[in-house]
């Protein structure tokens, strides 16, 4: 058994709050690099920072970052917050493996509620959250999308497809949800939506698990072009 194997499962038994397991899926093509690239580390850090600050998300909310250029890379697995030390430092180059990085999160939320269920743990709902600047440069992103889309409709996953810029594929990020249609980043806003989006996951993790929730649509403007 690795490692971090151990470590995800001791949180389980040390903590066994109901979990709000969040995938962050990123571009980080060539694409990427620059001002929008610094931005996107910036609004990470700030969401994994806010998270902390909540009493109750420091110990629901669960992140795993999966990025994606020329291949999908994992740069961190499910753990609890105070275990992140520092969130990994994300840099541009290559492709946009799209569908490669969103069927390894998929695998990584998966692999994550097996291990709540083992552990007796309740959880929420999982979050997928998708960003890209272009277009996917690999063939597996409809079969990544149908798996999305499948999760979607047996209510097992939430989506939210973001574009970055002008050149996003707006229609690509369309096929990964049948329930909450793209918006596109206004600017380089990383931090502002990640702002929305601790808030959004800390009043998740002051519900129950099945109760629905309603997610502050006014908070949108502030980031998204509508």
């Amino acid at each position: 058994m690795s490692r971090d194997l151990v470590v995800q499962i001791q949180d389980l038994l040390e903590n066994p709050t109901h979990r709000v397991p969040i995938a962050l899926c990123l571009d980080v093509s060539g694409s990427m690099a620059g001002e929008p690239i610094e931005e996107l580390n910036r609004g990470v850090r700030l969401f994994l920072d806010s998270l902390r600050e909540d009493p109750i998300a420091r110990f629901s909310a669960e992140v795993a970052i999966v990025t994606f250029s020329d291949s999908a890379v994992l740069q961190l697995d499910f753990q609890s917050l105070d275990r992140i030390i520092e969130p990994p430092i994300l840099s541009a180059s290559g492709q946009t493996d799209l569908g490669g990085g969103v069927l390894l999160a998929l695998m990584l939320l998966q692999n994550r509620k097996h291990q709540y269920q083992q552990a007796g743990v309740d959880y929420f709902q999982p979050w997928l959250v998708l960003m890209t600047d272009g277009q996917p440069t690999t063939e597996e992103h409809p079969k990544a999308a149908e798996e999305v889309r499948k999760l979607e409709r047996e209510g097992r996953l939430v989506v939210f497809p973001i574009g970055i810029g002008p050149n996003a594929d707006m229609a690509v990020l369309a096929m990964f949800s049948e329930k909450r249609r793209p918006l596109r980043l206004r600017g380089l806003n990383f931090r502002e939506f990640f702002a929305w989006l601790s808030k959004s996951v800390v009043r998740v993790s002051q519900s129950r698990p099945g109760e629905k929730i309603t997610l502050d649509l006014d908070g949108i403007k502030g980031w998204a072009e509508l």
